[in-house]
């Protein structure tokens, strides 16, 4: 009796004496809080709900850096790395389109429900969703790059359009075109009944939180892409009562320095040794060890192997593996591990 209860324990081993067990870095839910010295609103910034949309988690993540001299301000800088690092605007299907249900099988059940459990908790006066659209909305209405998004003109005595309409003729001064794309999504007639399952409507109906989207453009470059953000950032940050410093004409005049990509270290543990990594490396280690990997540096780094569900936090491999480390949707080097 006692043989045969081991038998599958044996071959359990075998079996995973011939492979790897890799243990990728956590990617924990990312948010950052600031509180100024002075009395002022309460604004939160999201971004990188879409992967493929770097312009809205690169403006979100310059903020950071920042101090607050009046109001509170919270920063949801990369709410989906797994899209960010595999560059996709949803690894796991659409997440903006998943605020009114998901299922907790869903892979972005845990970021989805911690960009609610945030809302609820930190309650602001306004969020700010950034993205980047397709094309140009002021010559093509089917696009909605360059524009403010609203979800209705008026909700309850939340007044949306006027306070876009407010930021919206500001940028306009400065040359800056960012017309108001209203879906009305509440109207039973919407073309747009795809946005009540987004995060703005979610914030609108669940919160009576005014919510907008600043959406710059895909066919853009970066540095323009964080441009719009920043000019508008700056507009809703006037409405609302909250000011950071530097300022943003500074951040705005220095802005290639805050675009400078870094390059992440990988320090990789195996049994009491540990290893950095920070170019490309071929490293041998025999099969049936647990390896794992941590981000030294670079708040954007992460590291994802190739070929294999970016969504794993641990996995078991046989062959040979690359990897490729990420800084955002930037590959900096690989690496491959081999016995």
């Amino acid at each position: 009796l006692t043989t045969s209860l081991l038998i599958p324990n044996l071959a359990e081993a075998k079996t995973i004496k011939n492979k790897y067990h890799f243990i990728m870095p956590p990617k924990p839910f990312e948010y950052f809080i600031k509180e100024g010295k002075k009395k002022g609103g309460r604004i939160l910034i999201i971004g990188g709900i879409h992967g493929n949309e770097e312009g809205s988690y690169k403006a979100s993540d310059i903020l950071i850096e920042t101090e607050l001299k009046r109001g509170t301000l919270a920063i949801l800088p990369r709410s989906n790395p797994e899209s960010i690092f595999t560059h996709l605007r949803g690894y796991n299907g659409d997440m903006n389109r998943k605020f009114n249900y998901i299922s907790k099988k869903d892979n972005d059940y845990y970021k989805v429900n911690s960009i609610k459990n945030f809302i609820a908790e930190f309650k602001p006066d306004v969020i700010l969703s950034l993205h980047d659209g397709y094309g140009f909305y002021i010559k093509n209405k089917h696009q909605w790059g360059e524009s403010i998004v609203i979800d209705e003109s008026k909700y309850h005595q939340i007044p949306l359009y006027q306070i876009a309409h407010k930021v919206s003729s500001e940028l306009k001064k400065k040359g800056i075109i960012l017309p108001i794309n209203n879906t009305k999504t509440f109207s039973k007639y919407t073309h747009h009944k795809e946005q009540r399952k987004s995060l703005t409507f979610y914030s609108l109906q669940k919160h009576s939180v005014p919510a907008f989207c600043i959406e710059a453009s895909k066919q853009t470059s970066l540095e323009r892409k964080v441009k719009i953000h920043l000019h508008s950032l700056e507009q809703f940050f006037k409405i609302y009562g909250v000011e950071i410093e530097p300022s943003f004409d500074y951040i705005l005049s220095n802005l290639q320095k805050h675009l400078k990509i870094a390059t992440p270290k990988i320090l990789i543990s195996v049994d009491n040794e540990k290893k950095i990594i920070q170019s490309e490396s071929i490293i041998k280690i025999p099969k049936g060890k647990e390896i794992k990997f941590e981000i030294l540096n670079a708040r954007g780094g992460g590291v994802i192997a190739k070929n294999v569900n970016v969504n794993y936090r641990s996995f078991f491999y046989s062959g040979n593996l690359e990897f490729l480390v990420k800084n955002d949707n930037v590959t900096k080097y690989n690496f491959i591990i081999k016995s």
